[in-house]
């Protein structure tokens, strides 16, 4: 599929999913509220660069998350407390956590979006199965990585914010990544791929003509 988009159209489509990172990030739009659940939305652009454009674009699309999650907590330090209290606690740390968690899922989730599209099973009507699996996969990259990073290099922070030790830290992180992360997963498994779907029809039309 990737293979029939030319330069332009790759770098138009790049752009356009890094404006809408940026727009999930400063807006409402970024969460999907879930009942009691906020699921964050804002990966799914990168997941998708990754399966339609390959890890190199992911790992882009990657870099702009973590950037507008930086840019947000500058310039609007109260609409997330916590990351407020991160980038207090260690700037250098936050920006770590932030734009390498971010980078690594988009490139990963490019690679194991790569592998299952050589899978002659997932391949074309059935593809539909492999943009599942990888928007499923790569929102829990997300998810994990984030909160993997955050326990390795802030776990004060959140011991402070969830008012308990920080042996008590590791519960917090798993218990989130389970409650949140699994939401996120199915809803990103969804939009992922019907929006996949989508773009390679306009891909393979474009080709065509």
């Amino acid at each position: 599929m990737i293979q029939n988009m030319n330069k332009v159209h790759k770098m138009t489509l790049t752009a356009i999913l890094a404006a809408i990172i940026f727009l999930l990030a400063f807006t409402p739009l970024g969460y999907l509220v879930i009942g009691p659940i906020a699921a964050t939305t804002i990966q799914m652009p990168v997941i998708i660069g990754a399966v339609l454009m390959g890890p190199t674009t992911g790992a882009a699309l990657g870099f702009f998350f973590g950037l507008s999650a930086i840019v947000k907590v500058l310039t609007m330090p109260g609409a997330d407390a916590f990351a407020s209290m991160a980038l207090a606690y260690s700037p250098l740390h936050y920006v770590i956590v932030c734009m390498g968690s971010r980078i690594l899922m988009g490139w990963l989730t490019g690679v194991v979006a790569k592998g299952l599209q050589e899978i002659p099973a997932l391949q074309g009507r059935r593809s539909v199965i492999g943009y599942g699996i990888t928007g499923f996969l790569g929102s829990m990259l997300n998810t994990i990585f984030y909160l993997g990073l955050l326990w390795l290099l802030a776990a004060q922070v959140i011991a402070t914010a969830y008012g308990v030790d920080v042996g008590g830290v590791g519960k917090i992180v798993i218990t989130t990544a389970v409650t949140a992360g699994i939401p996120e997963a199915i809803v990103s498994c969804v939009v992922v791929t019907a929006v996949c779907k989508a773009l390679s029809h306009v891909a393979l039309r474009r080709v065509a003509i």
